[in-house]
């Protein structure tokens, strides 16, 4: 009886077809990094931001920051991303609803939140890399930034476009 080649195992480290380098990627991106605005860290942050922007935001957002139709707004170019570091945290934090203007198009879609899935390094690190990413020019967040704004407003619900306007 012939085996299927799928049913059988492959060697450890062999890539056949790019998905084991994908995964060390990953694997490496997700290592724990302890950055805190640091300069020496960028190094480790840019990557492992990149990687959990991949496997978290991207399936929304693209993973060329551009946005899905219908789906998520656009992260290249946002005056969201590039704008006071705490509005974008609260986002990311609680998530945002209703409408919301992005590059000057109107938005009316919701974003969840993320505070229940990430700790403030990691977080830190996404928003660090979107904020550097696709041309955009914004300084890095800082786990303890995103610390005190966790702390500040707790599980509340998600921001409307009206209340974070009225944030820095």
């Amino acid at each position: 009886m012939r085996q299927d080649k799928s049913s059988v195992p492959r060697q450890v480290g062999r890539d056949t077809d790019g998905h084991f380098g994908q995964l060390a990627v990953l694997i490496l991106g997700c290592t724990v990094c302890a950055c805190d605005g640091n300069p020496q860290d960028e190094a480790r942050v840019r990557p492992h931001g990149q990687a959990l922007y991949e496997v978290s935001c991207a399936a929304c957002h693209e993973k060329d920051g551009q946005g899905k139709t219908g789906v998520a707004s656009p992260l290249a170019g946002s005056e969201w991303v590039t704008g006071p570091a705490g509005r974008l945290t609260r986002i990311a934090l609680h998530g945002v609803r209703g409408e919301i203007t992005v590059r000057g198009s109107r938005y009316n879609l919701e974003m969840p939140a993320f505070a229940h899935i990430f700790n403030d390094t990691d977080l830190a690190a996404i928003l660090s890399y979107v904020r550097a990413a696709w041309g955009n020019k914004a300084p890095e967040v800082t786990a303890t930034s995103i610390g005190t704004l966790r702390r500040r407003f707790g599980q509340r619900d998600s921001w409307t476009e009206e209340e974070l306007l009225e944030t820095e």
